[in-house]
């Protein structure tokens, strides 16, 4: 009750924050999204469902979303049109890979949770730059024009990293299992371009990554990927907001992801809790040093701070 009682302090009326409120009684619940999708009939293909135990109701599903409406994307081209300085920055930044090791922080890890991995494999990894909206203090200063682009496109970013898939391997098909937040690739290195070597199945659609394009889609589907070349393909993985919610959505939503991380958001000790509100505060900024003479506003949490202050695994509501 800490965090609905926080949410309907914070969004009074006149704010609707109620599919919000439902979402979060829904999760508390163990109630799932669970329902067939597609036009074919779904007990031909078991995974041709749509599947979230975090979820907001009356949000439109659909396999891929067409990112070149400006109206409902407007950051996708401008992300496209960063491409060259995105790639030639990854290429340059990860040539060294010992090094990279060195200086980053989890560089090319694997999926952490026993599900992902399950679905993964082992050769899918990542190298992350935003983990539910807070940038990695170290990770982010390696990749300065990356962030730059992301920030300057106004990508509604809740998650940001490369992830690597080796020629030869598949990815099995799974949900990430929260429907009010989309997944978008841009397509940095795709062997065989064009020649349908890497391809992405979301539901009952299949379409190939395209080197210097985004493709957006429903990763509450069941999805599946392959890369059927013999060399690496490379993408920018993005997790963002669904288009269809509202402001007033995001934030409330982005408050949940908070006091699972902050817990001392839902204090009852005043002090407390405005220690953490500041926490939060200083979570949203570009580390000092990515964009220019101090970064964003204020100052960001260095490594430490975040590890000292952050609560991890606090739970799973939309990851």
């Amino acid at each position: 009750m800490f965090v609905e009682n926080l949410l309907l302090k914070k969004f009074p009326p006149p704010a609707d924050i109620s599919r919000v409120i439902t979402s979060w009684r829904s999760l508390d619940a163990g109630i799932e999204l669970d329902r067939p999708f597609g036009s074919v009939d779904w007990n031909s293909d078991p995974y041709l469902r749509q599947r979230a135990r975090s979820f907001l109701t009356g949000l439109t599903a659909k396999s891929f979303w067409d990112d070149s409406n400006s109206e409902l994307f407007p950051w996708a081209t401008k992300l496209e049109e960063n491409y060259d300085t995105i790639r030639e920055e990854f290429e340059r930044v990860t040539k060294d890979r010992k090094g990279l090791e060195g200086k980053g922080n989890n560089v090319w890890a694997r999926a952490a949770d026993s599900d992902s991995a399950a679905s993964y494999g082992p050769d899918w990894k990542t190298l992350v730059l935003m983990d539910r909206t807070t940038w990695d203090p170290t990770n982010s200063l390696l990749f300065p024009a990356t962030v730059s682009a992301l920030s300057t496109s106004k990508v509604p970013c809740v998650e940001a990293f490369f992830a690597q898939m080796p020629g030869g391997t598949e990815i099995g098909a799974h949900t990430d299992s929260c429907n009010f937040i989309l997944t978008s690739h841009l397509a940095l290195i795709v062997p065989e371009n064009g020649n349908g070597k890497c391809l992405l199945r979301v539901g009952d659609t299949t379409k190939e990554w395209m080197e210097g394009r985004t493709m957006t889609f429903d990763t509450s589907v069941y999805h599946d990927a392959r890369n059927d070349s013999r060399e690496t393909r490379y993408v920018l993985m993005l997790r963002v907001w669904h288009p269809e919610l509202t402001d007033v959505e995001r934030e409330a939503l982005q408050m949940t992801f908070d006091c699972l991380d902050v817990p001392g958001l839902t204090s009852e000790d005043e002090e407390v809790r405005w220690m953490a509100e500041r926490m939060v505060e200083s979570m949203r900024k570009v580390p000092e040093g990515v964009m220019g003479k101090g970064g964003g506003e204020g100052k960001a949490l260095t490594k430490k701070e975040i590890k000292k202050l952050r609560k991890k695994g606090g739970g799973g509501f939309g990851t």
